[in-house]
């Protein structure tokens, strides 16, 4: 076991668990070393094979750098050093935590969470971890919705007990949930074996500790309305499992969105599986959500294949690139803010980092300078000047309404293929611009459109957490707002500007609210 500092060419694990551990053996067997940063000491071998470096009593102060090149400052047990990797990995285990409350229980040698009931099967795997003839009442969702995934692991305990050994088991539930692979069987082989379940939507049973230390519990059966009393000799709550508390502060260090319980993962389709907002970045495991130690194995393989793809260049995607004009860069430092994959450098001039942007064009959108540019990409000057020569206007001989669509290239882009590979073409008079995204479009642009002519503007984003950038739908929206302000003070009707959110697969709702907004612009024109 090493404890010496990576060198540039290792990844950077965070986490120390099954998860991080097999994380680092995937990697070691195609020839990456890997790093694994705990906290605290380094803890129990899992057994996953290959060679293992650790560094204990690790905090991350910052991160800065990009994707291929990450400079971590991290502190050693009270000593400050620097750190460069190519890749990191967030792979901290979640955080359980025993319900007793909710059943009206406290700590008690008797009373055991899942997580304890585990460990005491693991180290008695062979023998029976009760006395002879015990009875086990396990308590599943009852005051609190229970995860799948910890249904599932108090469902094998049970079935596990009842079918090995002479136990009884009892499992009291409320809305028992068997979505975790594998946990409707569970149910079924356990009565089999002969598991006695209870299930309770009103009349929740009471608890109360007797004298020899037992416990007796007073129930009532909701199907025959009849009152009985059990006792038992064991009691296994159910746990709440959320992220690790140090999450956050590696989330914040390391500039990763988080979900709204904390986990270092936002809830966006284009996240999944290991992905964050910043590239070279991955989490994994039980930093990005509530999974079963099997489903944890598994993400600890995927995330190895995404790691492997992105330090061979495999997931490079071609993407607009923005650029930024030294010349007028005023180095106010908006783009920096507003960037929400972390990928603007601010060194001697202010740069943008090709391996680190994603091309969503909001930095070029917020510039108050106009100094940046998307290469390749027909917005800003360009569409500029296209509206200002009054090309909007040409469209058709009579007086219809001119509409000017601008539609992310992710969604809107691909709905309207779809629209016209079935059948559906845009009214005359609309004119369709393709962006890299919805909050590539700024006010000035917006205003543009009116300016040379367009009696309406409609702005397409993704739907909520299903944009590439995270935030360019929210920063659109915004920006409409802004605008509609704007022309009611300038004395044009605000609903002639619209906002509308489509996926890649509404063809046909995306041609039905073209037209729909058409037909309220010839409302506004009189027509």
């Amino acid at each position: 076991m090493s404890n010496q500092p990576p060198s540039p060419t290792e990844v950077m694990i965070f986490g120390s668990g099954a998860c991080a551990q097999k994380i680092a053996a995937n990697l070691y067997g195609h020839g990456i070393n890997a790093w694994l940063a705990a906290r605290k000491d380094a803890p129990r071998e899992t057994g996953q094979g290959g060679k293992r470096h650790w560094l204990t009593g690790i905090e991350l102060n910052a991160c800065r750098g990009f994707a291929k090149n990450f400079d971590l400052k991290l502190t050693q047990k009270g000593s400050l050093f620097d750190q460069r990797v190519p890749a990191i990995v967030l792979a901290e285990d979640d955080e359980r935590s025993a319900n007793y409350l909710p059943y009206g229980l406290e700590p008690n040698p008797r009373v055991l969470s899942i997580s304890s009931l585990e460990e005491k099967m693991h180290q008695e795997s062979t023998r029976n971890p009760f006395d002879r003839d015990a009875r086990i009442v396990f308590l599943c969702g009852w005051q609190i919705e229970s995860h799948p995934a910890v249904a599932r692991r108090m469902l094998a305990c049970c079935h596990h007990l009842q079918s090995r050994f002479p136990v009884g088991t009892y499992f009291m539930t409320g809305n028992l949930k068997v979505a975790a692979d594998g946990a409707e069987a569970l149910v079924h082989s356990a009565k089999r074996s002969g598991a006695v379940f209870l299930k309770f939507t009103r009349d929740y049973p009471s608890i109360q500790t007797l004298a020899d230390g037992r416990f007796g519990i007073d129930c009532r059966d909701e199907l025959c309305r009849t009152p009985f009393h059990l006792k038992t000799d064991w009691i296994v709550v159910d746990e709440t499992i959320g992220p690790d508390p140090s999450l956050d502060a590696l989330a914040h260090g390391l500039g990763i969105d988080q979900d709204g319980i904390g986990f270092a993962q936002a809830d966006n389709v284009h996240r999944m599986s290991n992905a964050t907002n910043r590239r070279g970045i991955f989490v994994a495991g039980g930093s990005r959500g509530i999974l079963s130690e099997d489903e944890q194995l598994a993400d600890a393989d995927q995330v190895t294949l995404n790691v492997l793809a992105f330090l061979n260049d495999l997931d490079v995607e071609t993407l607009p690139q923005a650029e930024i004009d030294r010349g007028q860069c005023a180095r106010c430092l908006t783009c920096h803010r507003v960037c929400p994959h972390k990928a603007i450098d601010i060194g001697e001039h202010m740069a943008v980092v090709a391996e680190a942007c994603l091309g969503c064009g909001i930095c070029a959108a917020a510039c108050p300078a106009r100094a940046i540019e998307m290469k390749g990409v027909r917005i800003g000057s360009e569409v500029y000047q296209r509206l200002q020569d009054h090309d909007i206007k040409e469209e058709a001989p009579e007086r219809l309404p001119q509409v000017m669509v601008f539609g992310c290239a992710r969604s809107a882009g691909q709905a309207r293929e779809l629209a016209r590979l079935t059948g559906h073409s845009l009214p005359q008079g609309v004119q369709f611009v393709e962006v890299p995204c919805g909050g590539s479009i700024s006010i000035r642009h917006l205003l543009a459109a009116f300016e040379a002519g367009a009696d309406g503007v409609m702005l397409w984003t993704c739907h909520t957490d299903n944009c590439k950038s995270e935030i360019g739908n929210l920063v659109a929206r915004k920006r409409a707002d802004a605008t509609r302000m704007l022309l009611q003070a300038a004395g044009v009707d605000s609903n002639r500007l619209a906002v509308a959110s489509v996926a890649a697969n509404m063809g046909t709702a995306f041609a039905f609210m073209i037209n729909a907004f058409v037909d309220r612009i010839k409302v506004l024109n009189g027509s």
